[in-house]
């Protein structure tokens, strides 16, 4: 049983403190990761579908808020094992012909690492670590449009360094579960989804970055958010408490 700290058997003071500067230590590195600290385009930005937010990152804004962090660092750790397995094996047993972790740079705004691209069958690989809510929509066949975004524009980025690029892939592994419930969906690589979303990009940097942003802040409010539960999640946006204070660079109110 546990009290309202997560403590097994009730309070317990040395529990608490464990638990209060283990999370401390783990919430520290996350927040200064090399990902946490990119302010750079990547792949998976292009894919949100909030233009304000892209708006933010564009803009260099600091983050202002920070959820918790774990389902992303279980993301990045098997991220992390799957590609020191598949590099182990093609050294050690066959090699497959996979590329992991490629630096790709689709477009001079946009740079990314691009999880696996297969050579024989010329296929961009990404994989997704997935809850139980989201493995269910996914078996049921509903990819989110922001995945499939950024695993074109990952093709785009192969494309421009000289790979052959046909298909590209999503691999969604549960994170609790069983690997044989994960979930492969594939489609033929589009260019024309990763030139829209390059079009979008620049439409939304042209809207806020050739207008002064650092002395014309309200120009955020110009740029159309996508509000909705997603808002939580959002690097920049405001809580509840400023619900009625308008975007700024200060952040977003979100819904």
């Amino acid at each position: 049983m546990t009290d309202e700290f997560g403590i097994l058997g009730g309070s317990n003071p040395h529990a608490t403190a464990l638990k209060h500067e283990l999370s401390q230590v783990i919430l520290w590195n996350e927040h200064n990761a090399p990902r946490s600290l990119q302010r750079t385009i990547g792949p998976s930005e292009l894919g949100d579908p909030c233009d304000r937010k892209l708006a933010y990152r564009i803009a260099g804004v600091e983050p202002v808020n920070f959820g918790d962090p774990w389902p992303a660092i279980v993301g990045t750790s098997i991220h992390d094992w799957l590609e020191r397995a598949i590099n182990r094996y093609q050294s050690t047993v066959k090699d497959l012909g996979y590329l992991t972790e490629c630096r790709v740079y689709p477009d001079p705004m946009v740079k990314g690492r691009s999880d696996l691209f297969h050579v024989p069958t010329g296929t961009v690989v990404d994989h997704k670590t997935t809850g139980a809510d989201g493995m269910r929509k996914i078996r049921k066949g509903i990819i989110p449009d922001g995945y499939r975004t950024q695993v074109q524009v990952y093709g785009l980025g192969h494309r421009r360094a000289g790979r052959e690029v046909k298909n590209v892939a999503l691999i969604f592994y549960p994170r609790s579960g069983w690997l044989d419930d994960a979930c492969v969906w594939v489609e033929p690589y589009d260019e024309q989804v990763a030139a829209a979303a390059l079009r979008r990009l620049y439409r939304v940097a042209y809207e806020l970055l050739d207008h002064d942003i650092e002395n014309n802040p309200h120009r955020f409010q110009l740029v159309e958010p996508t509000p909705g539960d997603a808002c939580v999640w959002c690097p920049f946006y405001l809580r509840e408490s400023y619900v009625d204070t308008p975007a700024s660079e200060r952040g977003c109110p979100g819904r």
